[in-house]
């Protein structure tokens, strides 16, 4: 039933880029190796596609997409993300390592399957390709000897790494990597560490990572070029991202923002959850939920006591995500499997959202106009928390430094200082005031790079080296010519010096 509702409001809000297209396209979408949370967002992509009348083909691990005439599914045969323990990741930080191991076990895998290499061997069929930029090199295999559009979706949003691919090569002095904790401004400390962790991920992610896939994959497809090659090829990239939400930074006509893509108005509850809701009274709820990705059951121990005693001490219902039946909670907490996110957050009794700062949740509590108290793990988390903490949106906090005073006391600063509220309710206006949603703007540029194709919208520094883009080349250029004229001059110099004072130098020789 959800799926089709989603199904529904996609529709509906994509009749706003008028009568679908005279031809219909047959699209094929990527997305082998992804969490929950990459898989929901590709499953909108893929509902507003169908309901601008395309045929969409999606390769990907996990649970079946939405049931429609037009969506035919085919299963990756691996989803090992769905099983990782974001906790692990942060204490060991051995996230590099372990894709090392798990993509070329996953990218074998995946092409001894016999439906994913028929889809393969059908690759040239389909008007154009969406892969998920996001660690699916593995999906590189597709693109061999096709003519239609290669098209990319970046779940993470703005990776410096991603937008240089089409030429685009953003200064590390205004855009942090993923991979540190940083705001869009810097200080001089946080520029260095930038600019190192952008040139390490860059290079060890193609060293760990890229090599040992690409070997993999050339055991079944010999003539397979480097997948970092291929990603300077794409037509357009979609980037989940939204400047309100992200900061501004320079992109190219064919990156376009995308961001806020799933997010939608608040719908009715289920009649539980609402009751539970509207008996908040004035004191309201707190919302706590880690995502899609994490499961709260897999809260370490320690963490989990610390905020289960600073929720039991809240004036506020607290309302949680969380799957285990035999957990004994304080009277004013209460716990469902499955929560529908937005409509909680699109709750006039709602008063904060405590989430662990996912891309999704994040964008989704800033759309509603609702303050973020953030505890961020992992990945792209750190980084949106900053953000977030930066612009005034919510307050931060760390997990090794949580104690139930830290809860109380920052829920109260959110709850009862105006000030948050207000800001990020300025951005949820300013967001909900665009012209278009997300989703149209995806769709339509699919469809305009489909039907037009790319040629006028590449840039041209895409085509140049970093030494060219850089003008290190002209700069040696100039610095040669100017050191051949410095010593000409100076050996001119050093001779009219001599002919018209021969005795001081006969004097320095003598002497």
């Amino acid at each position: 039933m959800m799926k089709a509702a989603c199904l529904v409001v996609a529709a509906t809000a994509l009749m706003a880029l008028g009568p679908p297209p005279a031809t219909a396209a047959d699209i094929l979408v990527l997305t082998p190796f992804g969490s929950r949370s990459v898989r929901a967002l590709f499953s909108v992509l893929t509902e507003g596609l169908v309901a601008r009348g395309h045929t969409v083909t999606l390769l990907s691990s996990g649970e079946p997409f939405p049931r429609h005439p037009n969506v035919t599914h085919v299963v990756s045969p691996h989803s090992a993300l769905d099983q990782m323990d974001l906790f692990e990741v942060r204490e060991g930080g051995a996230v590099f390592r372990l894709w090392m191991k798990a993509f070329p076990a996953v990218a074998r895998e995946m092409y001894g399957n016999p439906k994913v290499m028929e889809l393969w061997r059908r690759r040239d069929k389909f008007d154009a390709v969406i892969v998920n930029s996001a660690a699916n090199e593995m999906a590189f295999p597709f693109l061999l000897d096709i003519t239609a559009p290669f098209i990319t979706l970046s779940p993470a949003g703005t990776e410096p790494l991603q937008l240089s691919y089409l030429g685009n090569v953003v200064s590390p002095a205004a855009l942090p990597s993923i991979v540190v904790p940083f705001d869009n401004h810097l200080s001089l400390w946080e520029r260095l560490v930038n600019t190192l962790a952008t040139i390490l991920l860059r290079y060890s992610f193609r060293r760990t990572v890229g090599r040992p896939l690409a070997a993999a994959l050339r055991d079944t497809f010999p003539d397979l070029p480097d997948p970092f090659e291929l990603y300077p090829k794409q037509s357009l990239a979609l980037l989940n991202r939204h400047h309100l939400l992200d900061g501004s930074v320079p992109l190219l006509p064919n990156q376009v923002e995308v961001g806020c893509m799933h997010c939608h108005p608040a719908r009715p509850l289920p009649p539980d959850v609402a009751e539970w809701m509207e008996g908040a009274g004035e004191a309201g709820v707190v919302y706590f939920s880690l995502g899609s990705f994490q499961k709260t059951s897999r809260i370490p121990a320690k963490y989990r006591e610390v905020l289960m005693e600073a929720f039991s001490r809240l004036p506020h219902r607290v309302l949680i995500k969380y799957g285990e039946s035999d957990v004994q909670f304080p009277p004013n907490v209460r716990a469902f499997p499955w929560l529908p996110q937005q409509d909680i957050l699109g709750h006039k009794n709602l008063r904060l959202f405590v989430t662990h700062c996912g891309i999704h949740s994040a964008s989704e509590a800033v759309y509603h106009g609702v303050p973020v108290l953030g505890l961020p793990i992992t990945f792209e988390q750190p980084r949106k928390c900053a953000r977030i903490a930066r612009r005034g949106e919510g307050l931060v906090l760390q997990w090794e430094q949580l104690t139930p005073e830290a809860i109380i006391d920052s829920v109260y600063t959110l709850v009862h200082d105006v000030r948050f509220r207000k800001r990020v309710e300025g951005v949820s206006r300013r967001l909900q005031a665009q012209k278009e949603t997300g989703l149209e703007r995806a769709v339509w540029w699919v469809e305009y790079v489909m039907e037009h194709g790319n040629d006028y919208l590449r840039f041209s520094g895409a085509d140049l080296s970093l030494v060219q883009y850089l003008l290190l080349d002209v700069l040696a250029i100039i610095g040669g010519v100017a050191l051949v004229i410095g010593v000409v001059l100076f050996f001119l110099a050093r001779s009219i010096f001599k002919r018209f004072w021969p005795s001081s130098s006969s004097k320095a020789k003598l002497e």
